[in-house]
Parts: C-alpha cells; structure tokens; sequence
C-alpha cells in the first residue's frame, strides 16, 4: 500500500524518531482498541466508555521488589477514549485521547494515568509542508518503551515529546526537513521515593535535526541526517550536548514490507567535563497486509541513565508490536518489549563503560478483542513484566489479568 504523498514527505523524520515516541503513540492506540475505539478511522469524533475487571499479582511491583512478599489485589478500571480524526484535506488532524482510573480493592494505592497524542499536518504548496506532533503522559506505572526513568519505581510522572518539522521538495527527488523536538521528564516529589527518582531523572531535552532524503529509485530513498541536542537536568550534574551524524536507507522490498536503517556516531560533551564518542543504530521493519500488521523496532546508543551516579547508559531497545484479524469481529494483538543497558561512569574527566547497574527488562502483551455490534465490544488482556538488575537495585516479576466491556458513541 502506497503511503499519500504528504505523509511520505514526512516520513523519513518519522521514521528517524527516538523509539520512545514510536511505541508511545503505538501503545496508546493499541490501548484505545482494547478499549472498544477501534474503526474509528472515518468517523470524525468517537467517544469510547469502558469498564475492565481484573487482578494482579503484585501490585506496588518494583516498590515492594525488596520485600519478601508481593502484594497482590484485584482491581477495577474506568476507561475513557476519544479519538478525532479528519484525513485526506489540506489541514490533517488527529487527535487520541485516553484517560484511566484504576481501583485497587486489596491495596491502598489507586492509579490516574491520562495519555494524549495529536497530530496536524498542513500543506501550505505542493512543495512546502508542516508537521506537528504532540504527546504527553501523566502515570504512575513504569514506562518500559521510553528513556523516561527506572522501570523497577512505580512513581507519578509527566512526560511529553513535541515534534514540529518543515518538509521541502527542491527537486523533484530531493527534498530537506527541518525539525525541532521538545521533551520533558517531571516526577511528583509526593513521597520519599518519588521525590529521589525525580532528582535524578527530571529533565529538559531540546533537540535541532536537519535530514536530507533523496530519492534513488521509485523503491529506494537515502538520507542523511545532522541532529543537535541539549540535554538540561533540573538537579543532577548530567547536563550535555550531543552531535548525532546519521545515514540511512528506506526501501520498499514489497507491497507490503518496508525496511528502514538509519545509524552514525553520536559525539557526547558533558557540562561538568568529560566526552564520549558513541555509535547509534535504528532498524525498523514494518509489514501491512490486508488482515494483519507487524512492526519491529530496535535501537542502539547511549540514553540518559535511569540510575543515580552514572553518566550514561548503553542502551539496546527492541520491540514487536502485532494486529491480526482473524475474523471481522475478532481482532488479536500481541506485543513484546526488550531493553538491556549498560550504565557508563564518569571517572577522571572521562567518560567510560562499567557493568555495575546493569539490567534487562522484558514486558509482553497479549489481547483479543471481540467487536459485539456497532457499540459494544469485550476484550481480554494478559500482561507480563520482568525486570532485574545486577547493581544496587532490586528486579521484579508482575502478571496482569483483566477483561471488560466497552461502549462506543
């Protein structure tokens, strides 16, 4: 299926993303189907109300990972969804908004999670558009497919990843975008717990991006990319700039199977001394048939630690996200995520790599929705994380079980 073409204009930007916005805005729509919104592609505005039941077996997760005993509860869950979306004109907009309210009948602790994504793409001339993304997130549970903080805290806290870009076609195979991004990390100082992860994690992250494509064949696509970024912590001594130089291909292998390869050195310069040179890598596999889509993503390169006294992490992201409808009314989805990092400490000056604070983390999805008519749909979700550590921190497993019914507008 071949992309509008004012979305191909944007798409080697998006595909250039930090792989925390890609699996950002795939989680929220995977959340809003499992919430009863899905076909709401043509229809301008739906409204999606829903109630899950359901029980996990440790609740407060890695809070209590120290602890000999998990706590584990059942639980009740409110769902709100409402999505927009207003295609094929010359201003697109879409619009994904979810809230949640989670109830937990065995633990003192209830959850408030709001997660919103927007987009606005407007073409000023067939040469000339503009593109705008905007996401943010306010929950608790620990977000496994960002660099957002630890995924063994279970901790308030607000993220957004803002995207503005510029797309040109100077000639008819040649065309620029110019981006700019705007992230932010806050976590509520509520507790002593919190208020620790938010010393060492909040943040400010501006970054300037410059990307050429050129159009080698009707399939194939080069580019090359030049990214500035300012990372400014409001506490912790980690303030940095960093040179990412990145090439990349786009190739179109069938119909249906897209292959996209980006990578180059990324040069790091710490505020309080020190620099690092460090390679980054993105691969992305995308695979639309007409029943069923598969998206695989991997990344490599050096994040923003999530432990307190290192200066860097050498992170390996991989994630695999599933959509197959196996009739008209029964749709399944399964997902899985994977991330392994290598925290660096800074010694001398230097900056350099050690394995103290290593660790993996492993979250798998799975879920089958039933569309009953046009208003009503059932689902049954199944989610698995385990998370370990071989620093000073301590891992944890978690399974969660739940199902509910949906009512669309």
């Amino acid at each position: 299926m071949t992309l509008p073409c004012r979305i191909h204009r944007i798409r080697s930007h998006i595909d250039s993303l930090p792989l925390a916005l890609l699996f950002a805005a795939s989680l929220l729509s995977s959340t809003s189907e499992a919430a009863g919104a899905g076909g709401g592609g043509y229809v301008p505005l739906e409204i999606t109300t829903g109630v899950d039941l359901g029980y996990d077996d440790n609740v407060i997760g890695s809070n209590a990972a120290a602890n000999s005993n998990s706590q584990s509860s059942f639980f009740a869950k409110e769902n709100l969804v409402l999505t927009y979306n207003r295609p094929g004109e010359q201003t697109e907009v879409r619009l994904l908004a979810v809230g949640r309210f989670t109830q937990y009948f065995d633990v003192s602790t209830d959850d408030k999670d709001v997660n919103l994504t927007a987009s606005l793409t407007h073409n000023f001339t067939t040469r000339l558009s503009f593109y705008a993304s905007v996401y943010g997130a306010y929950q608790t549970e620990p977000n496994f497919q960002s660099n957002i903080g630890p995924t063994n805290v279970r901790a308030p806290h607000f993220d957004t990843t803002d995207i503005f870009s510029l797309t040109y076609h100077w000639l008819p195979r040649l065309s620029s975008v110019t981006s700019y991004t705007f992230e932010r990390v806050k976590y509520e100082s509520a507790t002593t717990t919190t208020t620790a992860v938010g010393l060492a994690q909040d943040r400010y992250q501006n970054t300037l991006g410059e990307s050429l494509q050129f159009s080698l064949t009707r399939r194939t696509s080069l580019t090359g990319e030049y990214r500035f970024e300012v990372i400014d912590y409001d506490t912790a001594p980690r303030d940095a700039t960093i040179h990412f130089a990145l090439a990349g291909l786009d190739h179109r292998l069938t119909e249906y199977l897209t292959i996209n390869l980006l990578g180059g050195p990324s040069f790091r310069f710490f505020k309080n001394d020190g620099n690092t040179i460090n390679p980054y890598a993105q691969v992305k596999i995308d695979y639309q048939g007409s029943n069923h889509s598969l998206t695989w993503i991997t990344t490599y390169g050096v994040e923003q630690p999530t432990q307190t006294l290192a200066a860097g992490a050498t992170t390996l992201r991989s994630g695999l996200n599933l959509d197959y409808n196996l009739t008209s009314r029964i749709k399944l989805k399964a997902g899985t995520f994977y991330h392994h990092e290598e925290n660096q400490a800074a010694t001398g000056g230097t900056v350099v790599n050690t394995s103290t604070g290593a660790q993996d983390s492993l979250h798998i999805t799975l879920g089958l929705k039933y569309t009953i008519n046009k208003h009503f749909a059932a689902h049954a979700d199944y989610e698995y994380t385990n998370q370990g550590s071989s620093g000073g921190t301590s891992g944890y497993s978690r399974n969660r079980y739940f199902g509910g019914l949906t009512y669309t507008y």
